[in-house]
Protein backbone atom coordinates (compact mmCIF):
# COMPACT_ATOMS: atom_id res chain seq x y z
CA UNK A 1 0.00 0.00 0.00
CA UNK A 2 1.20 3.63 -1.33
CA UNK A 3 0.85 5.74 2.49
CA UNK A 4 1.67 8.93 -0.22
CA UNK A 5 -1.37 9.20 -2.03
CA UNK A 6 -1.26 9.76 -5.94
CA UNK A 7 -4.40 11.60 -6.40
CA UNK A 8 -5.22 14.92 -4.44
CA UNK A 9 -7.49 13.56 -1.54
CA UNK A 10 -5.91 14.02 1.51
CA UNK A 11 -4.96 10.50 3.18
CA UNK A 12 -7.09 10.20 6.33
CA UNK A 13 -6.01 8.15 9.32
CA UNK A 14 -7.07 7.65 13.20
CA UNK A 15 -4.89 6.60 15.74
CA UNK A 16 -5.83 5.47 18.98
CA UNK A 17 -4.00 5.98 22.66
CA UNK A 18 -2.71 9.15 20.36
CA UNK A 19 -2.22 11.35 23.20
CA UNK A 20 1.21 10.64 24.02
CA UNK A 21 3.88 7.91 23.49
CA UNK A 22 4.07 5.70 20.45
CA UNK A 23 0.62 6.77 19.22
CA UNK A 24 1.69 10.12 19.18
CA UNK A 25 4.59 9.53 17.12
CA UNK A 26 2.31 8.12 14.47
CA UNK A 27 0.30 11.08 14.60
CA UNK A 28 3.64 13.53 13.92
CA UNK A 29 5.21 11.01 11.15
CA UNK A 30 1.76 11.18 9.06
CA UNK A 31 1.14 15.04 9.60
CA UNK A 32 4.57 15.33 8.06
CA UNK A 33 3.54 13.90 5.03
CA UNK A 34 0.42 16.20 5.22
CA UNK A 35 -1.85 13.65 6.14
CA UNK A 36 -5.65 14.23 8.21
CA UNK A 37 -5.51 12.28 11.50
CA UNK A 38 -8.22 11.96 14.20
CA UNK A 39 -6.22 11.54 17.86
CA UNK A 40 -8.32 9.02 20.07
CA UNK A 41 -7.60 8.92 23.06
CA UNK A 42 -9.34 9.00 26.64
CA UNK A 43 -6.66 11.44 27.37
CA UNK A 44 -7.83 14.74 26.36
CA UNK A 45 -5.25 17.35 27.98
CA UNK A 46 -2.48 14.70 26.23
CA UNK A 47 -4.45 14.36 22.80
CA UNK A 48 -4.96 18.40 22.56
CA UNK A 49 -1.01 18.12 22.78
CA UNK A 50 -0.89 15.38 20.16
CA UNK A 51 -2.82 18.01 17.82
CA UNK A 52 -0.76 20.63 18.44
CA UNK A 53 2.40 18.81 16.72
CA UNK A 54 0.64 17.36 14.46
CA UNK A 55 -0.36 21.61 13.18
CA UNK A 56 3.34 22.24 13.94
CA UNK A 57 4.37 18.93 11.86
CA UNK A 58 2.34 20.12 8.65
CA UNK A 59 -0.61 17.95 9.69
CA UNK A 60 -4.45 18.44 10.38
CA UNK A 61 -6.91 16.61 12.72
CA UNK A 62 -8.68 16.73 15.12
CA UNK A 63 -9.36 15.09 18.98
CA UNK A 64 -12.11 12.29 19.26
CA UNK A 65 -12.90 10.75 22.83
CA UNK A 66 -12.24 7.06 22.88
CA UNK A 67 -12.60 4.42 25.51
CA UNK A 68 -11.35 1.97 23.21
CA UNK A 69 -12.67 -0.89 26.18
CA UNK A 70 -16.29 -0.04 24.65
CA UNK A 71 -17.75 -1.15 21.51
CA UNK A 72 -20.84 1.51 21.95
CA UNK A 73 -17.92 4.46 21.80
CA UNK A 74 -16.61 2.72 18.59
CA UNK A 75 -20.04 2.75 16.53
CA UNK A 76 -20.48 6.34 16.54
CA UNK A 77 -16.90 7.44 16.25
CA UNK A 78 -17.05 5.35 12.69
CA UNK A 79 -20.67 7.01 11.73
CA UNK A 80 -18.84 10.40 12.55
CA UNK A 81 -15.81 9.58 10.25
CA UNK A 82 -17.64 8.10 7.22
CA UNK A 83 -19.85 11.50 7.22
CA UNK A 84 -16.28 13.32 7.55
CA UNK A 85 -14.17 11.50 4.91
CA UNK A 86 -14.62 9.47 1.59
CA UNK A 87 -11.95 6.41 3.03
CA UNK A 88 -9.84 5.89 5.75
CA UNK A 89 -6.75 5.17 4.52
CA UNK A 90 -5.29 3.74 7.95
CA UNK A 91 -6.33 2.84 11.31
CA UNK A 92 -3.43 2.50 14.24
CA UNK A 93 -4.81 0.40 17.13
CA UNK A 94 -1.50 1.75 18.75
CA UNK A 95 -3.85 2.05 22.35
CA UNK A 96 -2.27 0.12 25.23
CA UNK A 97 -1.14 -0.70 29.15
CA UNK A 98 0.63 -3.09 30.63
CA UNK A 99 1.20 -4.94 34.19
CA UNK A 100 3.45 -7.22 35.83
CA UNK A 101 2.70 -9.88 38.41
CA UNK A 102 2.76 -13.79 39.18
CA UNK A 103 0.01 -16.12 37.88
CA UNK A 104 -1.97 -16.28 40.92
CA UNK A 105 -0.59 -12.82 42.50
CA UNK A 106 -1.30 -10.30 40.13
CA UNK A 107 -4.86 -8.91 41.21
CA UNK A 108 -7.66 -10.35 38.33
CA UNK A 109 -9.07 -6.96 38.03
CA UNK A 110 -5.27 -5.71 36.41
CA UNK A 111 -4.70 -9.06 34.20
CA UNK A 112 -8.73 -7.66 32.71
CA UNK A 113 -7.48 -4.15 31.96
CA UNK A 114 -4.70 -5.17 29.80
CA UNK A 115 -6.88 -7.27 28.02
CA UNK A 116 -9.61 -5.64 27.59
CA UNK A 117 -7.24 -2.55 26.46
CA UNK A 118 -4.47 -4.56 24.36
CA UNK A 119 -6.43 -6.92 22.78
CA UNK A 120 -10.48 -6.05 22.86
CA UNK A 121 -9.04 -2.27 21.89
CA UNK A 122 -7.88 -3.77 18.46
CA UNK A 123 -10.71 -6.49 17.89
CA UNK A 124 -13.20 -3.76 18.71
CA UNK A 125 -11.54 -1.45 16.01
CA UNK A 126 -11.08 -3.61 13.34
CA UNK A 127 -14.41 -5.10 13.84
CA UNK A 128 -15.69 -1.22 13.67
CA UNK A 129 -13.95 -0.27 10.83
CA UNK A 130 -13.10 -3.16 8.38
CA UNK A 131 -16.41 -3.10 7.02
CA UNK A 132 -15.65 0.22 5.97
CA UNK A 133 -12.62 -0.39 4.45
CA UNK A 134 -14.22 -3.58 2.74
CA UNK A 135 -16.47 -0.82 0.90
CA UNK A 136 -13.52 1.02 -0.36
CA UNK A 137 -11.26 -1.42 -1.09
CA UNK A 138 -8.92 -2.09 -2.64
CA UNK A 139 -6.58 0.30 -0.16
CA UNK A 140 -6.60 1.26 3.22
CA UNK A 141 -4.38 -0.76 5.82
CA UNK A 142 -4.62 -1.78 9.45
CA UNK A 143 -1.60 -1.49 12.44
CA UNK A 144 -2.46 -3.50 15.21
CA UNK A 145 0.56 -2.75 17.86
CA UNK A 146 1.46 -6.04 19.39
CA UNK A 147 5.22 -6.84 21.01
CA UNK A 148 7.64 -8.89 21.14
CA UNK A 149 6.15 -10.24 24.52
CA UNK A 150 3.86 -12.22 22.29
CA UNK A 151 6.51 -13.99 21.71
CA UNK A 152 8.91 -14.51 24.88
CA UNK A 153 6.34 -15.01 27.21
CA UNK A 154 8.93 -13.91 30.48
CA UNK A 155 7.64 -15.07 33.62
CA UNK A 156 5.46 -11.97 35.57
CA UNK A 157 4.39 -10.54 32.52
CA UNK A 158 1.24 -13.21 31.64
CA UNK A 159 -1.52 -10.95 31.01
CA UNK A 160 0.21 -8.59 28.89
CA UNK A 161 2.13 -11.63 27.31
CA UNK A 162 -1.51 -12.94 26.54
CA UNK A 163 -2.78 -10.50 25.27
CA UNK A 164 0.18 -8.72 22.84
CA UNK A 165 -0.11 -12.42 21.74
CA UNK A 166 -4.14 -12.79 20.69
CA UNK A 167 -3.15 -9.45 18.93
CA UNK A 168 -0.60 -11.23 16.80
CA UNK A 169 -2.84 -14.26 16.11
CA UNK A 170 -5.83 -11.87 15.72
CA UNK A 171 -3.79 -10.12 13.19
CA UNK A 172 -2.75 -12.98 10.92
CA UNK A 173 -6.34 -13.97 10.96
CA UNK A 174 -7.40 -10.83 9.74
CA UNK A 175 -4.43 -10.96 7.23
CA UNK A 176 -5.80 -13.75 5.49
CA UNK A 177 -9.25 -12.59 5.27
CA UNK A 178 -8.62 -9.34 3.93
CA UNK A 179 -5.74 -10.17 1.74
CA UNK A 180 -7.74 -10.95 -1.42
CA UNK A 181 -8.86 -7.52 -1.13
CA UNK A 182 -6.14 -5.17 -1.31
CA UNK A 183 -6.19 -3.50 2.38
CA UNK A 184 -3.08 -4.25 4.17
CA UNK A 185 -3.02 -5.25 7.41
CA UNK A 186 0.41 -5.53 9.74
CA UNK A 187 1.28 -6.54 13.31
CA UNK A 188 3.99 -4.49 14.89
CA UNK A 189 6.43 -6.33 17.38
CA UNK A 190 8.70 -4.22 18.94
CA UNK A 191 10.92 -4.47 22.10
CA UNK A 192 11.36 -2.09 24.99
CA UNK A 193 11.30 0.94 24.39
CA UNK A 194 11.15 4.71 25.97
CA UNK A 195 7.43 5.39 26.48
CA UNK A 196 4.55 5.89 29.73
CA UNK A 197 3.64 2.46 30.00
CA UNK A 198 5.84 1.74 32.76
CA UNK A 199 4.43 5.06 34.89
CA UNK A 200 0.96 4.35 33.92
CA UNK A 201 1.50 0.37 34.46
CA UNK A 202 0.45 -1.76 37.46
CA UNK A 203 2.49 -3.66 39.13
CA UNK A 204 1.90 -6.45 41.88
CA UNK A 205 5.87 -5.92 42.78
CA UNK A 206 8.32 -2.91 42.65
CA UNK A 207 10.74 -5.56 41.95
CA UNK A 208 9.27 -5.92 38.58
CA UNK A 209 8.94 -2.34 37.60
CA UNK A 210 12.43 -2.05 38.41
CA UNK A 211 13.38 -4.97 36.03
CA UNK A 212 11.45 -3.74 33.72
CA UNK A 213 12.83 0.13 33.72
CA UNK A 214 15.98 -1.15 33.43
CA UNK A 215 14.90 -3.04 30.17
CA UNK A 216 13.65 0.46 28.53
CA UNK A 217 17.19 2.53 30.39
CA UNK A 218 19.16 -0.56 28.15
CA UNK A 219 17.06 -0.37 24.89
CA UNK A 220 18.42 1.09 21.82
CA UNK A 221 14.81 1.34 20.15
CA UNK A 222 12.58 4.71 20.38
CA UNK A 223 9.48 5.47 19.35
CA UNK A 224 10.69 7.12 16.35
CA UNK A 225 12.29 4.01 15.21
CA UNK A 226 9.26 1.80 15.67
CA UNK A 227 6.79 4.22 13.60
CA UNK A 228 9.18 4.58 10.78
CA UNK A 229 9.79 0.71 10.73
CA UNK A 230 6.21 0.04 10.62
CA UNK A 231 5.16 3.13 8.09
CA UNK A 232 7.65 1.09 5.79
CA UNK A 233 6.55 -2.26 6.20
CA UNK A 234 2.51 -0.97 5.61
CA UNK A 235 4.14 0.74 2.31
CA UNK A 236 5.44 -2.94 1.33
CA UNK A 237 2.72 -4.90 2.42
CA UNK A 238 4.18 -6.79 4.92
CA UNK A 239 2.31 -8.73 8.04
CA UNK A 240 4.66 -8.68 10.17
CA UNK A 241 6.90 -5.52 11.35
CA UNK A 242 9.32 -7.40 14.08
CA UNK A 243 11.83 -4.38 15.33
CA UNK A 244 15.39 -5.21 15.52
CA UNK A 245 17.86 -8.46 14.60
CA UNK A 246 17.08 -9.74 18.11
CA UNK A 247 13.96 -10.37 17.97
CA UNK A 248 13.62 -11.44 14.15
CA UNK A 249 16.44 -13.83 15.92
CA UNK A 250 14.65 -14.74 19.14
CA UNK A 251 11.60 -15.47 16.78
CA UNK A 252 13.49 -17.92 15.20
CA UNK A 253 14.93 -19.53 17.59
CA UNK A 254 11.43 -20.45 19.22
CA UNK A 255 10.25 -21.70 16.05
CA UNK A 256 13.19 -24.37 15.81
CA UNK A 257 13.94 -25.31 19.72
CA UNK A 258 10.91 -23.99 21.48
CA UNK A 259 11.47 -25.89 24.71
CA UNK A 260 15.21 -24.73 24.64
CA UNK A 261 14.51 -20.95 24.12
CA UNK A 262 11.95 -21.24 27.04
CA UNK A 263 14.26 -22.42 29.74
CA UNK A 264 16.58 -19.59 28.18
CA UNK A 265 13.84 -17.12 28.97
CA UNK A 266 12.84 -18.85 32.60
CA UNK A 267 16.76 -18.32 33.38
CA UNK A 268 17.41 -14.88 32.37
CA UNK A 269 14.61 -13.85 34.26
CA UNK A 270 15.50 -15.66 37.14
CA UNK A 271 18.99 -14.49 37.29
CA UNK A 272 17.63 -10.52 36.55
CA UNK A 273 15.06 -11.31 39.47
CA UNK A 274 17.89 -12.63 41.65
CA UNK A 275 20.27 -9.78 40.76
CA UNK A 276 17.36 -7.05 41.29
CA UNK A 277 18.82 -4.87 43.75
CA UNK A 278 22.37 -4.74 42.01
CA UNK A 279 23.75 -2.34 39.59
CA UNK A 280 22.27 -1.88 36.11
CA UNK A 281 25.12 -3.29 34.09
CA UNK A 282 24.90 -6.88 36.47
CA UNK A 283 21.50 -6.82 34.28
CA UNK A 284 21.70 -9.65 31.89
CA UNK A 285 20.27 -8.11 28.40
CA UNK A 286 16.98 -9.73 27.57
CA UNK A 287 15.62 -6.16 27.89
CA UNK A 288 17.83 -4.71 24.88
CA UNK A 289 16.28 -7.81 22.48
CA UNK A 290 14.61 -4.60 20.27
CA UNK A 291 18.58 -3.67 19.38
Amino acid sequence: MALNQQDHRVSTALVTGGASGLGREFCIQLAARGWEIVVADIDLVGAQETLDAIAAAGGTGYVETLDVTNIDHWLPLRSKLQNRWSRLDLLVNNAGVCSAGKIGGEPIAAIRRVCEVNLFGVIHGCHTFVPWLQTTAPGGAIVNIASVAAVLNAPAMAAYNVSKAGVLAYTETLYAELHGLGIGVTVVLPGFFSSQLLTKGTFSDELYRRIATDYVQHSTITPERVVRETLLAVERGKLHAAMGRRVRLAWLIKRIAPSWFHRLVAWIFARNEAKHSAPVEGMLPIGDIDS
